[in-house]
């Protein structure tokens, strides 16, 4: 064949009789910043090309075809940073629950209830989980397996005191102030039992409540606010999912753990009704006998509270699993009352209020719709508390989305919400986020994207927002997701491509 031409770097040479490929790198710094400089327009090779030989060979006919051309792409500028998702493998559990970030300790912590453990993941500078964590069995252990028993289930950040987490022991009926910081490593600060009875002021009527599934600590007056869920007959983790209960709380773990710690001394009675908790940490009064609170005040509410928020006056808003209502209690009076929550005329099928409730930096309260397509329902203390039903539709592939918690997001890249989609009552459903991006009244959605998660079927449970980046104005924002039944926590950055969207929604 012809003469064989090596050139300084790595093009298909197509000779006439044969072709040699050579492979070695084509990049060049320097030519690279001044093809960038020049911007587009017709094709330098001076600055594209610097195969000098390969070029005069083209020229002079001895190469059949001219040189391929090098062309810079940026992938920042052209197309953004691409979605970066990781997942870490936590100690196995049958429930990975709640997700919190302090951002005092830079880490992300994971409660698990079934083994009652707390997870610790710190977060590098970039915001990204590392390859390390520590875990601690909270509360009681079974003798025999070391298992804990007590059930840690919420996390939530304190306010009032930096660097400490409240935490829920729902089997133990105990709420736990814990200091996570690096120099007090897990110090217990404050330990208040939950009262056990609840006298309901309008009918005298007593009941055993119990088990604090969600607690949050007010940001205006720092009282805390627990749902009593512990009473799981007639809920959807004994009456719906699959095999006629779900994951989520498991009815005979729940029998059997407080039978054996009202063994041990723990009060602990089986909960046959359900309430909500009002208590200042410093008028916590354990001594206080009956169903009045323990220095604080119940609420009887119905059947049954998984989460609750405020409003930007402190108001509480407390979903009611099962029913079709949200208990409503007025801050500053104390009054409550039952706001009814509008639903799809189709698909809802099980009707499920919440079990998330989560304000919006406008100040609105956005809920979950768990047995409804791809729902929310958006309530505007400012305007009578006014509800609108939210219907977002979803692409072909996903036969089913089941909202179960979200999460928001505002600042330099617009305004965010992220709501988990999980299979955790359906095996058709699917495990993944759908990320609204919604305009600055937060009224209206604007576009809308799907990511499914890589591992399904893990019946995806809480969400959670990362601001931990080099850039806390959205640019190293991420979410992380636990996921319930395998074990793991998933993150996900660099979510930027949003898909122009219409929804339906109605009053």
């Amino acid at each position: 064949g012809g003469e064989k031409r090596t050139p300084p770097f790595g093009v298909c040479i197509a000779l006439q009789n044969s072709t040699v490929p050579l492979v070695t790198s084509a990049r060049h710094d320097g030519l690279l910043r001044q093809q960038a400089n020049r911007g587009g327009g017709a094709v330098d090779h001076r600055w594209t090309e610097p195969n000098a030989p390969n070029r005069e060979a083209f020229e002079s006919g001895e190469l059949l075809h001219e040189p391929p051309q090098f062309v810079h792409f940026d992938p920042v500028k052209n197309e953004a940073r691409p979605l970066l998702i990781k997942e870490i493998k936590l100690p196995r559990a049958t429930q990975t629950h709640e997700v919190c970030y302090e951002p005092s300790t830079r880490c992300v912590f994971v409660s698990q209830m079934s083994n009652s453990t707390l997870v610790r993941i710190p977060v590098d500078e970039r915001g990204v989980l590392v390859d390390d964590q520590d875990a601690w069995r909270m509360g009681e252990c079974d003798a025999a397996t070391g298992a804990g028993i007590s059930g840690l289930h919420n996390i939530s950040p304190s306010k009032a005191h930096p660097g400490c987490l409240w935490m829920t022991l729902q089997y133990a009926n105990e709420l736990l102030l814990v200091d996570v910081r690096g120099e007090h490593p897990l110090r217990i600060r404050q330990v208040l039992k939950v009262p056990t009875l609840c006298t309901d002021p309008a009918t005298g009527e007593t009941q055993r409540v119990g088990g604090p599934h969600c607690m949050r600590e007010c940001p205006i007056s720092g009282e805390l606010w627990v749902g009593l869920k512990g009473s799981l007959k007639d809920t959807p983790c004994r009456s719906r999912g699959r095999g006629g209960r779900s994951s989520c709380c498991d009815p005979d773990a729940n029998e059997t753990n407080m039978a054996e710690l009202a063994r041990r001394g723990h009060d602990t009675p089986l909960p046959d009704g359900w309430a909500v908790w009002r208590v200042a940490p410093s008028e916590y009064d354990p001594s206080a006998k009956g169903g009045q609170g323990k220095g604080g005040r119940l609420y009887p509410c119905l059947t049954s509270p998984p989460m609750l928020d405020f409003d930007s006056l402190g108001n509480v808003y407390v979903p009611q699993d099962g029913v079709d209502t949200v208990l409503y209690i007025d801050r500053e009076s104390g009054e409550s009352k039952q706001l009814t929550v509008p639903f799809p005329a189709s698909g809802a099928t099980p009707r499920i209020t919440g079990p998330a409730i989560a304000t919006a930096p406008d100040g609105s309260v956005w809920m979950t719709l768990l047995g409804s397509y791809n729902s929310l329902v958006r309530i505007d203390p400012r305007r009578g508390h006014t509800r609108e039903l939210y219907a977002f539709g979803g692409p072909p592939w996903c036969k089913t989305i089941r909202l179960i918690h979200l999460a928001f997001g505002s600042g330099g890249r617009g305004n965010f919400i992220y709501a988990l989609a999980s299979d955790l009552l359906e095996d058709e459903a699917v495990d993944a986020v759908v990320v609204l991006r919604m305009d600055e009244s937060w009224a209206r959605c604007l576009g809308r994207r799907v990511i499914p998660l890589p591992t399904q079927d893990c019946s995806c449970h809480r969400i959670a927002v990362v601001d931990a980046g080099p850039n806390l104005a959205g640019g190293g924002r991420s979410i992380v997701i636990t996921e319930l039944a395998s074990s793991k926590l998933l993150q996900a950055r660099d979510i930027r491509t949003v898909t122009s969207h219409t929804h339906t929604h109605t009053h």
